[in-house]
């Protein structure tokens, strides 16, 4: 009986070891910020008020015109968790880069300066890396229209995945944003953005989540991913947004030799689905003066037609294949559609 007591005591001791070293993880939460001062107190707020307090805040002011060089500096004065980088703009990659470069913490993370995230989240991923001994911590987002948005309530889910299987799973879930997760600091080592261009993660994400051994993953939402009508997400289609095209000829690259089907087909539907999100972006939210409407519509709707089959066929939910198939029968149709559903969610918001 005595013995059973000793076990379980040094169980109790090893458990508090293990949390106190939770608790002192440092972890570099790395925040590029281009003209975003009307957003920037917000995400600020809920990086501050986290629970798991071992922070290196890292602000890259990335060439902003608005306040944001400013309030940048009077968090660094506020809190001395908070460093700053004032650079020439170069867009988000270089700004990550960036951070990175000048990280000290035993772990990464990315918040952009737009969003906002729940207080627990670095405790909790930091708890999920810990239990689980993985290298990778993933949590899940929700679209917030507004700074009311509440978070669904759900029944906690978690899954590890290794080898092949991480990749797999990248490209299957279909989210690609690195401030999902929590990584070791090592992970990174030989990654970087690929600078000048957007779509920036998918590329980066998938070379970073090769690095890992081990990926654990929540379906509890921390992350709000603020719908913001003048940033990337919401903005009408430009030339840079073409750089999804690229990311998908890079992750083609990458798996041609992989010698996993499954994860060469994967990487084939992003490579051949990326001129239909681009072509749903359009639909959506218009096409900027920079493009030719006609031609640019035309070469998109080109490419979709061309591997219409083989997305048809891939791992793809319905909802997304029945929009596939209107954008190629009836585009006009899957306009006013997406306009009314775009004005309904906004409503909802409100």
């Amino acid at each position: 009986m005595r013995h059973s007591s000793q076990q379980a005591l040094l169980a109790e001791g090893e458990a508090r070891v293990a949390k106190e070293e939770i608790i002192m993880a440092k972890i570099s939460v790395i925040i590029p910020i281009y003209n975003t001062s009307a957003y920037l107190k917000r995400c600020m707020d809920s990086v501050l008020m986290q629970t798991h307090t071992d922070l290196e805040i890292i602000l890259i002011n990335d060439g902003s015109t608005d306040q944001s060089p400013e309030l940048c500096d009077q968090y660094a004065l506020a809190d001395q968790r908070v460093r700053v980088i004032h650079q020439a703009n170069g867009g988000l990659s270089a700004a990550r880069n960036a951070g990175m470069a000048i990280a000290t913490g035993e772990y990464l993370g990315f918040v952009d300066s737009d969003d906002w995230i729940e207080p627990d989240t670095y405790e909790y991923l930091l708890e999920l890396l810990t239990a689980n001994q993985a290298d990778i911590a993933e949590a899940r987002h929700e679209v917030a229209y507004s700074i009311n948005h509440q978070m669904s309530e759900v029944a906690e889910v978690v899954e590890v995945f290794e080898g092949d299987a991480i990749l797999i799973r990248y490209f299957e879930h279909n989210e690609f944003g690195v401030w999902l997760r929590l990584y070791k600091r090592e992970i990174f080592t030989d990654v970087l953005f690929d600078v000048g261009r957007i779509n920036e993660d998918v590329v980066a994400g998938y070379l970073a989540l090769r690095n890992a051994d081990r990926l654990v993953t929540s379906n509890q939402p921390k992350v709000y991913y603020f719908s913001n009508p003048v940033g990337i997400s919401e903005s009408p289609l430009r030339k840079r947004d073409m750089d999804l095209l690229f990311a998908g000829e890079r992750l083609d690259e990458l798996t041609a030799d992989c010698g996993n089907e499954r994860l060469r087909k994967l990487a084939l539907t992003k490579k051949h689905r990326s001129p239909f999100t681009l072509l749903v972006k359009m639909t959506l939210f218009g096409c900027s003066t920079e493009l030719d409407i006609k031609q640019t519509k035309r070469e998109l709707q080109a490419e979709v037609r061309r591997h219409y089959g083989f997305l048809m066929a891939s791992h793809m939910p319905l909802n997304r294949k029945i929009l596939l198939t209107g954008c190629v029968i009836c585009y006009p149709l899957v306009r006013l559609a997406g306009a009314a559903y775009l004005a309904i969610m906004r409503a909802r918001a409100r």
